[in-house]
């Protein structure tokens, strides 16, 4: 024989935080929070106990429990109930325990909500979304709960009253069975869910690779053909200069020595660029491959200074690089002979102080030379427009001015050391 009186509490809404989540964050929250109400729903729809009485294998046990206790009970319950479901998602195993610690209440009590034992099962749901070895623990607590409530005549409020697990004393195991299969099914669904929500994410990131990877390879095209009529543009007219250098002393029986000197250096010049040209234009159409000409880098510095200094230029060099890799390399070599062209250019004569730069922030260079009178101001040609975006590519930082009648360029990059990366080189000291 069970008699209980019920009484309502008051339900206060929780205060909406300030702080707004992003909308990854809150697709994520939305499944806990929706199953979260929906136990909270069930929880204070269910009567509170305040009296209890029934017979136990023959012997009668009465529970009596002031009104507001009750309430305060139920209705805190559900607070950290739904304080465990929407912890299920982050931490299953912390949210298990939160939403197990309104049931130490039952021996002073005498009776439990069965809205707890669903919360139990909400937690296990959310974690298998995730992953289904995640809802061990919390599937666990609940078919153990569930197994509580059928060995013993534990007494659960539901929202039509307070009932047991079944007539008779001794264990219910069509009960338990059905609780157990509840449980399963309930996770086996949530897990066969998240598989398919992780599955068709993983289709739309490859058709947002394969879209980028569609794009990459026309922007790719369209600068190798870009890089083509250019080289034919500019070859041509860099092979009549060499021409041009390498006939005039045939034409001109008459020049002296060091004006077929000059001659035979502007001719060989000419032929680098169009080596560098070339090989600069078979990298950008080929990405890989026998044939391909290795890129100069830091350790080229060397001989880039020393074919500078040949050439009458005055070349000043100090510091060193630590170990770099080649793209860094690469970009610094460039630089250097940037600043070198430019101060052959613009300051003919003028001696070129270059310092090499390794410290904490990374690697770069300095390089400073006098400017003539009439030019103090820096013009941003093609050659810094092009170092800046090389630079730039990189992370890096590079700074171009005039300071006391000098020209100064400062380039730095971030730590491009090579660790245990095939293909590094070893930048050096001219």
């Amino acid at each position: 024989m069970t008699t209980a009186s019920s009484s309502d509490a008051p339900v206060r809404q929780p205060a909406v935080a300030a702080a707004r989540p992003d909308a990854a964050a809150l697709r994520r929250l939305l499944p806990a929070a929706v199953l979260a109400a929906i136990v909270v729903a069930f929880l204070l729809s269910s009567p509170t106990v305040s009296r209890l009485t029934f017979s136990e294998t023959g012997q009668w046990t009465s529970y009596a429990v002031e009104p507001a206790v009750s309430s305060g009970l139920m209705f805190g319950g559900a607070v950290v109930v739904a304080t465990g479901i929407l912890l299920a998602r982050r931490h299953p195993v912390w949210a298990t325990a939160v939403t197990l610690l309104p049931f130490v209440s039952y021996p002073w009590v005498g009776w439990w909500a069965y809205g707890w034992l669903l919360g139990l099962v909400a937690v296990a749901v959310l974690a298998a979304v995730d992953r289904p070895r995640r809802a061990a623990v919390p599937a666990f607590a609940a078919v153990a709960v569930a197994a509580w409530y059928c060995a013993s005549p534990v007494l659960a409020s539901v929202p039509i009253g307070v009932t047991d697990a079944g007539s008779g004393l001794g264990f219910r195991a069509y009960t338990f069975v059905a609780h157990a299969v509840a449980v399963a099914a309930a996770t086996s669904l949530a897990a066969a869910a998240g598989s398919a929500a992780r599955s068709r994410a993983r289709t739309r990131d490859a058709a947002a690779q394969e879209q980028n990877a569609l794009a990459v390879a026309s922007a790719v095209a369209e600068r190798a053909r870009l890089a083509h009529d250019l080289h034919d543009v500019v070859a041509h007219h860099v092979s009549l200069v060499v021409v041009r250098a390498e006939s005039a002393p045939y034409q001109h029986p008459g020049l002296d020595d060091e004006a077929r000197a000059v001659l035979a250096a502007v001719a060989a010049d000419g032929r680098e660029a169009l080596a560098e040209l070339r090989q600069v234009l078979t990298v950008l159409r080929r990405s890989e491959g026998p044939g391909l000409a290795p890129q100069p880098g830091a350790r080229d510095v060397d001989a880039l200074v020393a074919a500078a200094r040949d050439a009458g230029q005055e070349v000043r060099v100090t510091g060193s690089w630590r170990d770099i890799d080649e793209p860094t390399g690469y970009v610094l070599y460039r630089v250097v002979q940037e600043c070198l062209t430019n101060a052959r250019r613009h300051a003919f004569g003028e001696p070129v102080d270059v310092q090499l730069r390794s410290d904490a922030r990374g690697v770069g260079l300095l390089v400073r030379n006098a400017v003539p009178e009439p030019v103090r101001a820096v013009v941003p040609g093609r050659g810094l427009v092009g170092m800046r975006e090389r630079v730039e590519a990189l992370g890096g930082l590079l700074d171009v001015r005039t300071v006391g009648g000098q020209f100064v360029v400062e380039a730095l990059l971030p730590d491009g050391a090579p660790d245990d990366r095939p293909g590094a080189t070893r930048g050096g000291r001219a």
